[in-house]
């Protein structure tokens, strides 16, 4: 059984509710820990969310502290061994980024509302 993720689907039937079950913990492959390439310093989040945008791959995080998550944006990059890693964004794309997935969010936002208005007829 999954927690409700807060997106409009049904009952918890949608691939974002699975990222968290009820007690509180994370699905082991939804969790990514990121360092602080400046202080060494740890960081968790969940996976909730990714896109694409001008042919990048992005990624869309939550912090895993419960009293003030916070969402973050990264970019997946190929590491010098050849794998895929996070990056943090510039601050020059941030915004245009941060922008980008608010208007995707929103776009997903009125095909469930039409779909659920269709449902309704």
């Amino acid at each position: 059984m999954f927690e409700d993720c807060g997106r409009p689907c049904e009952g918890g039937d949608c691939e974002n509710c699975e990222e968290k079950n009820i007690e509180g913990t994370y699905e082991e492959d939804a969790l990514i820990t990121m360092v602080d390439a400046e202080t060494g310093e740890e960081y968790q989040f969940v996976l909730v969310d990714d896109f694409e945008y001008k042919d990048q791959a992005y990624c869309v995080l939550v912090t895993t502290d419960e009293e003030e998550p916070e969402m973050v944006i990264t970019k997946v990059v190929k590491t010098d061994d050849g794998e895929e890693g996070l990056m943090s964004l510039d601050e020059d794309e941030a915004d245009e980024i941060y922008e980008e997935y608010d208007r995707l969010c929103a776009e997903a936002e009125l095909e469930d509302e039409e779909d659920f208005s269709d449902e309704e007829e």
